[in-house]
């Protein structure tokens, strides 16, 4: 086992001026060549890797970063597979020694910060997958297939127990209040989450429609109300859950209109539910991006203060997905309808380097989208220009989440290849009239390789070629045609599992 030294120190500094911010300092030792700890530090409660800070230590195994905040945060620290929750908060410095052993690693603190840090390491906040009632639904006889009252009356009541009952080991951890306060916070979001999302995806089946929407989605709302305003400052958790309690309370708004027999009875409850009127939500123009959409127009639905943060976290994903159009368009809304310009000010420095990433790549010569991308129509003219190499295909849309955070893990394995002979061809189903929006996309991303378009119409003989039947057509797909053109992969490893999927390239080498 190798031992990574590593010395996070929390202190507040002026920094030229009055206001504060936490400076991260530290040192490494044995830190191997290339490799970096990652830190995440969530705005909208979702993990980006192209928003965190990734660390290098210098020659003398030193770094430092400014974190521009003036309050506890939470962050993510990421080394090889391992992650771990930490807790920075002024004036309480925290050392952590990393055991690193085969990509994975083991978290230890020492310092003034030492006890909530023992403590996160002990709850296990990582992942909503951690927590025990998740867990649960693993088993084949698990309480999701129970029905919905059942889940109500007797499982709900003892999830809040257990929620209470850590409740009280940070209360016995002796530690100041407002630090309890903190990891109570992230604690009580990460289980509304576990509700609204693990559970209610395994709840909401064609059987349960009916009582999931009426029922179970009123009872975790009742239960886990919209976060405060500086929960949401303060808790990763908090915004994640801020996200799925407007989809759940949108879900039961157009479940009950979709219900009602009585059409009049129908429209007039969802505007009275969703202060908006269900018919000009059909009609708008930008029905086309529902995120944008609903985010924009559903402003009664939770108080002012969570719908504007909702605003600027919908803005910072659009802004990680280089969706410059809809970014634009979010920054001009955000402009004309916040009050609190305090998100206004945040909403402009997130949006500002976007158009400046569309302008530094666009001259890249590595990214190449082919002049033929309107014209060729057989799988065959796609991989024919590339005879003698192998040729990675990955299929995805400017639209799909999925596509987008894989893509994330590509540039580890471009470079892995680089000296090789292999062509990364993106094959992406997006409609004609989002020909910029693609290429904006390609470009503010960086996106090497080389680059077709098809429309929805088109894609799916593509798809026929590739011999892939219409119920196994999901996105992202990956492929890989050998150096003769012959489709050798009709479902390839997804760029996630760097090692195994480069690995699988190169056996066609």
């Amino acid at each position: 086992m190798k031992n990574i030294y590593l010395t996070l120190i929390l202190a507040i500094g002026a920094l030229g001026t009055s206001a504060q911010q936490l400076v991260l300092k530290g040192h490494v030792k044995v830190l191997p060549i290339n490799d970096s700890i990652e830190v995440n530090t969530s705005y909208d409660g979702y993990h980006w890797k192209k928003g965190s800070i990734y660390l290098k230590a210098n020659a003398a195994g030193n770094f430092s970063k400014i974190l521009p905040y003036k309050q506890a945060r939470f962050v993510q620290l990421i080394y090889g597979k391992s992650t771990q929750y930490m807790l920075l908060t002024p004036g309480r410095d925290v050392q952590v020694s990393i055991a690193v052993d085969a990509g994975s690693a083991q978290f230890n603190f020492t310092g003034k910060g030492k006890p909530e840090n023992d403590l996160l390491k002990k709850l296990k906040l990582e992942e909503e997958a951690n927590l025990p009632f998740v867990k649960e639904l693993k088993s084949k006889y698990s309480y999701a297939n129970w029905s919905i009252d059942s889940v109500i009356s007797i499982k709900l009541p003892l999830i809040k127990r257990s929620l209470d009952s850590i409740g009280l080991l940070v209360k016995k951890a002796g530690l100041p209040i407002a630090i309890q306060g903190a990891i109570n916070t992230q604690l009580k979001y990460q289980y509304a989450s576990g509700l609204a999302n693990s559970l209610a995806n395994k709840l909401n089946t064609r059987t349960n429609r009916a009582d999931f929407n009426l029922k179970y989605i009123d009872a975790v709302l009742t239960n886990f109300t919209v976060p405060q305003k500086q929960e949401l400052e303060i808790s990763a958790a908090a915004n994640y859950y801020l996200d799925a309690y407007m989809k759940l309370k949108l879900w039961k708004g157009m479940y009950q209109y979709r219900t009602d027999k009585d059409t009049i009875h129908a429209a007039a409850i969802f505007k009275k539910d969703m202060g908006v009127v269900y018919a000009d939500l059909a009609n708008d123009p930008d029905r086309t991006n529902e995120v944008y959409l609903f985010g924009t127009r559903l402003k009664t639905i939770v108080p002012a203060y969570a719908w504007e943060k909702h605003l600027t976290n919908l803005l910072y994903r659009f802004c990680m997905q280089g969706q410059l159009q809809t970014a634009t368009k979010m920054m001009r809304f955000i402009k004309n309808n916040c009050e609190d310009k305090q998100y206004i000010l945040v909403s402009e420095k997130m949006f500002a380097p976007l158009k400046q990433q569309r302008d530094q790549y666009a001259n890249n010569l590595n990214i190449k989208i082919r002049a033929d991308y309107r014209t060729t129509s057989t799988v065959k003219d796609m991989v024919a220009p590339y005879k003698g190499k192998v040729v990675f295909v990955d299929m995805w849309g400017t639209w799909c989440p999925y596509c987008i955070s894989d893509m994330e893990f590509e540039p580890a394995l471009k470079e892995r290849l680089k000296d090789k002979e292999v062509v990364f061809l993106y094959i992406a189903r997006d409609e004609d009239e989002d020909d910029e929006k693609w290429r904006d996309f390609i470009f503010i991303n960086n996106l090497t390789g080389e680059h077709i378009r098809r429309n929805s119409d088109q894609i799916s003989s593509v798809w026929n070629e590739f011999g892939i039947p219409d119920n196994e057509q999901a996105y992202p797909r990956y492929l890989i045609f050998d150096k003769d053109g012959k489709l050798v992969e009709k479902n390839a490893k997804r760029p996630t599992d760097k090692a195994g999927l480069a690995v699988q390239i190169e056996k066609y080498l």
